[in-house]
């Protein structure tokens, strides 16, 4: 009985000890992320092998500099936010292989146009070394920018 205890004890204890880890993985995740500047340091967060969703606008990619670069524009000059952190985190929520973060992206101005703020959820499923494998974007884009994606989506089709 003694020995099943103490077995008990440890799996619990390294259990938590995985939920710590990719929590704190998590939060560093996201620190960074809200800043929007050190794309190399994001992409550190990845896997070699790595896929990307969007599920709103329906893109996919296997290449994490192409997403902080083009897809979420980080290099574009023409994003003005009004506060050093873009992203307000509210939740996260980890297990061994995955964390999940919801929160709302901060108001911004766009080639002079005011944005406003969205909610989000991003999922991150982690392989053994703690990379991102795969990462799911659901966000609350304003129905401008839906349709705005749309046609440009569209228009980029060969037909």
């Amino acid at each position: 009985m003694k020995y099943l205890l103490i077995g008990f004890s440890a799996l619990i204890l390294f259990s938590c000890a995985g939920e710590n880890k990719t929590q704190n993985i998590g939060e560093r995740f996201f620190e960074i992320y809200s800043k929007r500047k050190e794309v190399e340091k994001m992409t550190s967060f990845y896997s070699d092998e790595f896929q990307y969703e969007n599920i709103s606008f329906e893109s996919k990619t296997d290449d994490p500099k192409f997403l902080y670069e083009e897809f979420y524009g980080w290099k574009d000059p023409a994003f003005k936010y009004e506060t050093e952190n873009t992203i307000q985190v509210e939740e996260i929520v980890s297990s061994p292989t995955s964390i999940v973060a919801k929160g709302t992206t901060m108001p911004y101005i766009y080639n002079g146009k005011e944005v406003e703020g969205t909610r989000f959820v991003i999922w991150l499923e982690l392989d053994a070394d703690m990379k991102i494998i795969k990462q799911t974007d659901w966000f609350d884009y304003p129905m401008a920018e839906i349709i705005e994606a749309f046609y440009l989506k569209n228009s980029m089709k060969i037909e």
